[in-house]
């Protein structure tokens, strides 16, 4: 008879990850956020604890760079040194952000910590009591991309213990995310695992009830793209089957929300219906970067003052300086009729509809950014963008571009 285990399955830790892009944020939650991914480290570490399990599992990517930094090194050691303490053990693999082909000073870790070392699929065993009772199956990357298959290589043993794989890669079907190590769900089940431990894809999803398939997702989001809580999957195996409960690590959260105020007549009015709003979230929430879109004219005969906008975001935020659960609107939209409007207009025959039309055929503005990333007196500033910031650059030249026409009109 097999005897049950506990363990923790976790992924994609992307510990030291930079956060660019929060310039305006008061130094004291720039700073909570940037050791947002090591506090979520931490946590998990303490679930483990305190949940005591027999091991945890980390999928793939426990560093954001293939450059490893020491600091992020050395907060990993720590925390596998306080499982240890508990007899803890961990497994863990690398995937396309932290692959074995990565420039860094590697670091001992202790007795308790087993790394897959090579892209090939091996196993460790695992005992408890004197008895082995699992065998965990994995790989590494060994280089950034790892683009054929591996599912067919997990071929389990034909022990009596439970079989455990772990595998940093995506479904072939998935257009996405980059394709590493492309999977089928068909292709896991023929393997006839007892768990599949999922990393890469940020976000938690089961893929399968019978065997358990799952992905864990990050345990920390890092943009907005990445939102809603996030942590791992504490798992109990057994003979008569298994039993999987979600266990939150992630410490800053990132949100993006709506907030009808069509029934606003004044700014004080707004200020009101904005403050409940936001301390209904504040009581069910961590710390949040909030993406915000009003839904309503501005209750101001200034509406199309461009600086409004900033000027309110800019009052709601000093608000929050000091609290503990702090909500700081990182993105401001107002989302009027405009939006309506702006899809009407860019149907029309008129100037203002074929403009629309020649920016929606705009796919990426890095062509028309190059000036600038390559400029010899700025590009020292200016390291490139995220897709977020893009995407939001070209939504502001659009607003700027509308406003002037406005202007013009009136």
């Amino acid at each position: 008879m097999k005897e049950p285990i506990k363990f923790i399955h976790s992924a994609d830790l992307h510990l030291d990850s930079p956060f660019q892009g929060f310039f305006d944020l008061p130094e004291e939650m720039l700073a909570q956020v940037r050791d947002s991914t090591f506090q979520a480290f931490e946590r998990l570490i303490q679930h483990a604890i305190n949940h005591e399990v027999d091991f945890v599992l980390i999928v793939g990517d426990l560093f954001d760079q293939d450059g490893r930094s020491l600091k992020a090194q050395v907060r990993l050691r720590k925390g596998f040194e306080k499982l240890n303490e508990y007899g803890i053990d961990v497994f863990l693999s690398h995937g396309n952000h932290d692959h074995l082909g990565g420039s860094f000073y590697s670091i001992e870790f202790p007795d308790n910590v087993h790394i897959f070392n090579e892209e090939t699929v091996t196993s460790f065993p695992f005992f408890k009591n004197g008895e082995k009772c699992a065998e965990i199956y994995g790989f590494s990357y060994e280089k950034r991309a790892v683009i054929e298959p591996k599912a067919g290589e997990f071929i389990p043993s034909s022990e009596n213990v439970f079989h455990i794989g772990m595998l940093h890669g995506s479904l072939a079907t998935n257009t996405d995310h980059d394709l590493y190590a492309p999977f089928r769900i068909e292709d896991l089940y023929t393997r006839g695992l007892d768990y599949w431990a999922l990393g890469h894809i940020h976000k938690r999803q089961q893929l399968s009830e019978d065997p358990p398939i799952f992905y864990s997702g990050n345990i920390q989001g890092r943009h907005r793209n990445e939102g809603g809580e996030k942590g791992c999957n504490l798992v109990e195996l057994s003979e008569t089957g298994h039993s999987l409960q979600f266990l939150q690590t992630g410490v800053i959260r990132f949100e993006t929300r709506s907030l009808d105020i069509d029934d606003c007549e004044t700014l004080i009015e707004l200020e009101k219906k904005l403050y409940d709003w936001k301390e209904k979230l504040r009581n069910e929430s961590v710390p949040t970067l909030l993406h915000l879109t009003l839904k309503g004219d501005l209750p101001s005969e200034e509406q199309h003052a461009p600086d409004l906008k900033d000027e309110l975001r800019q009052i709601w935020n000093e608000q929050e300086e000091g609290q503990e659960n702090w909500i700081w609107i990182h993105k401001l939209n107002v989302m009027k009729d405009e939006e309506m409007e702006r899809n009407q207009l860019a149907q029309g025959s008129h100037f203002v509809g074929e403009l629309l039309r020649t920016i929606e055929e705009i796919e990426d503005v890095e062509e028309d950014l190059r000036e600038l990333t390559q400029h010899h007196a700025l590009r020292k500033y200016v390291q490139g963008f995220s897709e977020e910031e893009k995407e939001e650059i070209a939504k502001h030249a659009e607003d700027l571009l509308l406003n002037e026409l406005v202007k013009e009109g009136d």
